[in-house]
């Protein structure tokens, strides 16, 4: 009998660009001719002061694990899921809440997948140009009265091109908005060509409609992202990107005393890589209008410095990032000292 479940373990390597010697390791828990069953997952940790007035260290725990299985539905086709919870708040973790889908996928055409996944271009705003804290600054556009573009979306249905002449590849997806009706949606796109060995280029965009902005703001927005990596040589990169967003508000919203809202942001980073060791620097700036007039308290930016060494995969580091105060102003600066370790399986 050709089907039966056997237990083995393979390795899978997951690159991660900015964290050398990182490794991912998927546990094939079961496994048949045409099926197979996947565990994996993030052990991520670190303690962390963020600076800001009457702070301390407090433990912040972004572990995760998930599911992934898989069934051939034809010859070309076949069809996957995975289930992914994670990121350890005070009440626990809930089931799926973060990459959770079902899909089918082929090796000359791509995949779709359905369910609950990162959006075309925040999967760009994310990484590599959010790291090291950079986030604070470059990765708000979620947030309520910077809320452009969506992160991790529910109800979203999205297509991952094959490679294209290995170079190139494209995404795109479209869900429901911030509220489940007619008028509330979302549609997304991104595009990568690494045109030469050294050289990665991006770009993605965005829009949404009637989309929860702010409290009490509903509206549409428009966002468009560009980015590039550059790896001149073999232990040095380096990495930019440039966002930005605009909100219109529906004149049948009560508003939250605005009717416009534009933002831009940048981020620029330099990693160099001595064996298991990486080195990063990076600077991230955010400023905007409200209503066509320059507001102070969109202005952020964040300097950041890490250092990180992989002790046999498990990336080990010390991060310290000065950056804007919860106030919003980018003259009172916060400084972070953030200690952790992460590895993956």
């Amino acid at each position: 009998m050709s089907k039966f479940f056997k237990r083995s373990v393979i390795g899978s390597a997951v690159a991660a660009a900015v964290l050398a010697s990182t490794a991912a390791n998927a546990y094939v828990v079961a496994q048949t001719d045409e099926s197979s069953v996947e565990l994996y997952g993030v052990v991520s940790i670190s303690a962390v002061d963020y600076g800001t007035t009457d702070s301390t260290f407090a433990l912040e725990n972004e572990s995760r694990v998930g599911f992934r299985a898989s069934q051939v539905m034809t010859d070309s086709v076949e069809a996957f899921v995975q289930m992914e919870s994670g990121w350890m708040l005070d009440d626990g973790a809930k089931v799926g809440n973060r990459d959770t889908f079902v899909g089918m996928r082929g090796d000359d055409w791509g995949q779709v997948r359905f369910g609950r996944m990162l959006t075309p271009m925040y999967e760009l705003v994310d990484w590599p140009y959010s790291a090291s804290n950079m986030g604070t600054t470059f990765d708000r556009g979620w947030r309520a009265g910077e809320r452009f573009h969506f992160d991790r979306k529910s109800q979203q249905i999205r297509y991952d091109s094959a490679k294209i002449g290995d170079m190139a590849k494209f995404s795109a997806s479209v869900g429901n908005g911030s509220k489940n009706t007619p008028d509330s949606k979302f549609y997304g796109a991104s595009f990568s060509i690494t045109p030469v060995q050294m050289v990665s280029l991006h770009i993605a965009m965005e829009n949404t409609t009637d989309t929860d902005f702010d409290d009490n703001a509903v509206g549409d927005t428009n966002n468009l992202f560009a980015g590039f990596e550059l790896r001149p040589i073999d232990n040095v990169m380096i990495a930019g990107a440039y966002k930005t967003g605009e909100f219109d508000k529906d004149a049948a919203s009560a508003g939250n005393g605005y009717n416009t809202r534009d933002i831009d942001a940048f981020s620029l980073q330099a990693n160099y890589y001595m064996g298991a060791t990486n080195f990063r620097i990076g600077y991230a700036s955010q400023d905007g209008e409200t209503d066509g007039a320059q507001d102070d308290f969109l202005e952020r930016e964040t300097i950041t410095g890490e250092v990180g060494h992989s002790f046999n995969s498990v990336y080990t580091f010390l991060r310290v990032a000065q950056q804007s105060d919860a106030a919003g102003s980018k003259y009172g600066d916060d400084t972070m000292i953030r200690i952790g370790t992460e590895w993956y399986f």
